[in-house]
């Protein structure tokens, strides 16, 4: 039988599939191409491989050792299964089975650095040590979805409970409740042994029932403040994750009785808000979580920012999306229902409010859609019915109906007669001026972020103040005081001597690598009478000349409409067989469909681009601008722009040679999802890692990734054994080396994805690196960066802060407000631009280099400084940076693609989109994201 072709993975050039895996050393790899396929003889490489069956003239192979089995065999196990010790504990793979894989455990703290005081957005929480929590679990018996769909019902019901058995069962006791299952109270029930039901009087237009029994089961869970001590006095290593999970909800439980809330974020009712357009609005409230310091327990509040409906009549919210309308498109109604669906409306019209939850708008008018009186058992318009039995005259009969829920039932309300709830949160997806504008609305300087935040504070926590002291909890209304270093910054190496970087940012002008366009065009979309290429190419060979890019007169200059762009490139490839570069210069207000043409050009011909719009270049093409767009055509090109100096300090000589004195990989990956609202399209993975010394020259890898139903997240990248294998493989190749320690940065892993995460990258490393040679094994450092948190450092003096009232560039803290067991720390690595910085966490996971404290924290700092498309140091490290940009390049080809990701009975192919994603062989080993 005929082996089926293997289609192309993302990343991935054609190869003749090996029977045995080449070790990283064979003189073969040398010789090889610079693009290795992934060894996968079949389909895309993401189910089991199907192979030859042995005819009579084709003898059977014999089943080979496991150090020899084809990576062809392997691949069908894309995911590393952990194995377990009899205690439960992960066995990791790089040792013997008595070794167990577990987060790292901090050894120590760093000490470089100049001292700094700072406040931070953290309040102290003295807890009773002897304090033990009951819980007790609830059943309200309503059906689920009416609670699941009003999510404040449960929580009103509960309450009523409490008041009326308050003599009965409450006296003395303060009960909070979860929203969902859980009870929790400060004392123990007593004569409460078994389940009792007790039905409470609650009159409701949403349940329609006056009475609802309340099922009480008394559980086994004890809440004991005893197991947080046990950590501080270093008799565990185990955190009590439930005891915090618990103070979240007892610190909670008031602000949700005033606040509009979902999880732990509270909005104020009645604020000034700012509008969005098409109906919504941008609130302001506060985040509040409950986390363990290195001493004490704390609580973390920040500001938070979130889109909202705006309380409005169903038909000025039409009218917000498309004015001046009464009739709508098919394709119109499906873009208003993207929002409507679910949102909950409130009516009057029967003399008491009641609310719906819509199913959908329909195109029929209600003078036109037909429905049956149930009480004649006549059909009518939906106009027509409310005139005769409501004695209501509509006034805009022609615009369409609203169905709410349940939906068996055919409840049809016209527009007009639906108000929207207040306090529904946006999970849409927003346009690009919508975010914009929440950008520019949330930030605010440091000094007045943190009035802001304090504000807030004082209000959540005084009106949880007397509840959260019935449970052995004392707040503090005053921010955290915390002690900071800040570390040196970097000396970076140019082509005419080296500069210091200073406040996260420096000057350099000619770079340490440069490379020269000889073969180049230029493109242009906007008409000869707005743009002028003679000008364009004069500014840049300027500005070049200073940085040491020496630019010859473009090959090729052609004005193209953008109906045309694709076809006339290929045209000008197809002529020019060693073009090197294509400048595009792109309309105003260009959207990304356009952009992603640009870039299919790319990766399709393996000719670099570099899209300026128009309006730039007229407006904002100043030397910096024009240098920013440089940096990123020396890098595209495989120029050094720039490359660190370790010679600043004796840690940051050390640093240097502990970690470069022998070839090191580092690895960055992200992983990218979509909105809610975007059907079912694939995550995207994107792993980029180091080729040289400088950290400047990358190669990278793309997969997509569909969405398993069974598993908790889809953060994990499932192919990353073959993807490290390529990485690995492309490395030897570039260097003649292989890398004795392979530095992860990995983006955008929460922590209770840790463990999951770890187990299974750390695993594909391992992997990838035997199956290479059996007795390889580098020494592997797994940081974890991340920037979603709401922690928040402010400068104690206003002599210490930068430019913007912003904490200077290199401030890091791994004190007090860190983890008491696991070793992290937060680290501002730029200076202030707009708003407050949001410093990033670091997580060490894993790390057998046995890296100092210093040495991780001031590398993690140097890494900020190699980001190559401007001369200042960026918030978390290049690599990391970088993947962020390679899934953030294929999120928009996807994008333009245009595909139906709703219609789950036929998704689109996944492997035709990866090959259209893919990089040409050219673009393999250069920077082409940058």
């Amino acid at each position: 039988m005929p082996r089926r072709s293997a289609k192309r993975p993302v990343g991935s050039t054609p190869a003749t599939p090996q029977q045995n895996p080449t070790p990283i050393n064979s003189p073969q790899n040398q010789n090889e191409q610079k693009s290795p396929q992934r060894n996968v003889p079949t389909g895309r490489g993401r189910g089991r491989a199907q192979h030859k069956k042995p005819g009579a003239d084709e003898p059977a192979q014999q089943t080979p050792s496991p150090e020899k089995e084809p990576l062809a065999n392997q691949v069908a196990e894309l995911q590393i299964a952990p194995k377990y010790d009899a205690n439960g504990k992960i066995i990791n793979p790089w040792t013997s089975k008595n070794k167990t894989l577990e987060l790292m455990h901090r050894k120590d703290y760093g000490v470089e650095g100049k001292p700094i005081d700072l406040y931070t957005n953290f309040y102290e929480i003295n807890h009773k040590p002897t304090m033990k929590i009951h819980q007790y679990e609830i059943t309200i018996e309503i059906p689920e979805k009416i609670l699941k769909s009003n999510k404040s019902l449960a929580v009103d019901i509960f309450n009523r409970m409490v008041s009326d058995y308050r003599d009965v069962y409450f006296t003395g006791i303060h009960p909070v409740f979860d929203g969902s299952r859980i009870m929790y109270t400060n004392k123990r029930i007593p004569n409460l042994d078994k389940m009792i039901q007790l039905p409470v009087k609650f009159q409701s237009n949403i349940t329609r029932l006056e009475a609802i029994n309340i099922q009480i089961r008394p559980t086994q869970g004890v809440i004991e403040f005893s197991e947080i001590e046990k950590v501080y006095k270093n008799e565990t290593k185990d955190l009590p994750y439930n005891l915090f999970s618990c103070a979240d909800i007892i610190l909670g439980f008031m602000p949700k009785m005033s606040y509009v809330s979902y999880g732990r974020n509270y909005f104020p009712r009645g604020q000034t808000v700012a509008d969005l357009g098409n109906g919504i609005q941008l609130w302001s409230g506060s985040v509040m979580a409950v986390k363990p310091g290195q001493w004490k327990l704390l609580v973390n509040i920040d500001e938070k920012h979130t889109a909202f409906y705006k309380e409005q009549s169903l038909k000025d919210f039409l009218t917000s999306i498309y004015p001046n309308r009464q009739s709508f498109k098919s394709f119109e109604i499906s873009k208003i229902n993207d929002h409507l669906k679910g949102l909950q409306v409130q009516v009057t019209h029967n003399g008491h409010p009641r609310k719906h939850r819509v199913v959908a708008l329909k195109e029929e008018p209600a003078n036109k859609h037909l429905m049956t009186d149930n009480n004649t058992g006549l059909k009518m318009t939906i106009e027509s019915y409310f005139k005769k039995n409501k004695d209501i005259t509509l006034q805009f009969p022609q615009l369409p109906c609203v169905q709410v829920e349940p939906k068996n039932r055919d409840i049809y309300l016209p527009v007009e007669l639906c108000t929207i709830v207040e306090g529904q949160r946006c999970i849409r997806s927003l346009s690009e001026k919508q975010i914009a504008d929440i950008i520019r609305t949330s930030a605010k300087r440091p000094d007045v972020k943190k009035r802001n935040i304090d504000s807030a504070a004082k209000k959540l926590i005084d009106s949880s103040y007397e509840l959260a002291k019935s449970y052995g909890l004392e707040l503090s209304d005053r921010p955290m005081k915390v002690k900071g270093r800040v570390l040196q910054a970097p000396n970076l190496n140019y082509g005419n001597g080296s500069v210091t970087a200073s406040a996260g940012q420096w000057r350099g002008k000619r770079m340490k690598t440069s490379r020269s366009l000889t073969n180049w065009g230029l493109m242009s979309m906007a008409s000869k009478d707005r743009f002028d290429p003679r000008k364009f190419k004069n500014d840049l060979a300027k500005e070049g000349s200073n940085m040491g890019i020496i630019f010859s007169d473009p090959v090729v200059v052609r004005y193209v409409e953008e109906r045309n762009f694709l076809r006339i490139g290929e045209e000008i490839i197809e002529q020019h067989k060693n073009l090197q570069y294509m400048f595009v210069i792109l309309p105003p207000n260009t959207n990304n469909n356009t952009y992603s043409m640009v870039k299919e050009m790319e990766v399709s011909s393996g000719v670099l681009t570099q899209c300026i719009r128009l309006d730039t270049y007229q407006k904002k093409f100043k030397p910096q601008t024009l240098g920013n767009i440089l940096l990123k055509t020396n890098t595209k090109l495989g120029g050094v722009n720039w490359e660190l100096a370790y010679n600043m300090s004796p840690l940051a000589n050390q640093m240097g040679k502990f970690v470069f004195s022998e070839p090191v990989m580092i690895v960055g990956a992200d992983v990218t999802h979509w909105a809610r609202d975007e059907g079912n399209k694939p995550s995207i993975a994107g792993v980029v890692c180091t080729l040289d010394r400088a950290c400047s020259k990358y190669a990278s890898r793309i997969r997509l990734q569909h969405h398993k139903r069974n598993r908790t997240s889809d953060e994990i990248i499932r192919d990353f054994k073959d993807i490290m294998k390529e990485l690995l493989i492309e490395f030897r190749i570039t260097s003649k080396r292989k890398p004795s320690k392979i530095l992860y940065y990995r983006d955008g892993v929460s922590q209770g994805q840790f463990i999951q995460t770890l187990t299974e990258e750390i695993a594909g490393i391992q992997a990838a690196c035997k199956e290479l040679e059996p007795d390889y094994q580098p020494k592997i450092t797994y940081i974890n960066a991340q920037k979603r948190h709401h922690t928040r450092l402010y400068c104690a003096e206003p002599r210490d802060t930068d430019r913007s009232g912003n904490v200077p560039a290199g401030t890091v803290v791994d004190r007090e407000i860190t983890n008491p067991i696991h070793f992290d720390f937060y680290l501002n690595s730029h200076s202030g631009i707009q708003g407050t910085n949001r410093p990033c966490h670091y997580t060490v996971l894993y790390d057998d280099s046995d890296m100092s404290p210093d040495m991780v924290q001031l590398l993690t700092f140097y890494l900020c400084h190699t980001y190559a498309r401007c001369s200042r140091s960026v918030s978390y490290p290049a690599p990391t940076y970088y993947a962020h940009l390679l899934c953030a390049r294929a999120r928009t080809m996807l994008s333009a693609m245009r595909l139906n990701w709703f219609d789950a009975a036929k998704p689109p192919n996944l492997s035709q989109i990866e090959y259209k994603l893919a990089q040409h062989k050219n673009l393999k080993n250069i920077s082409y994201f940058v």
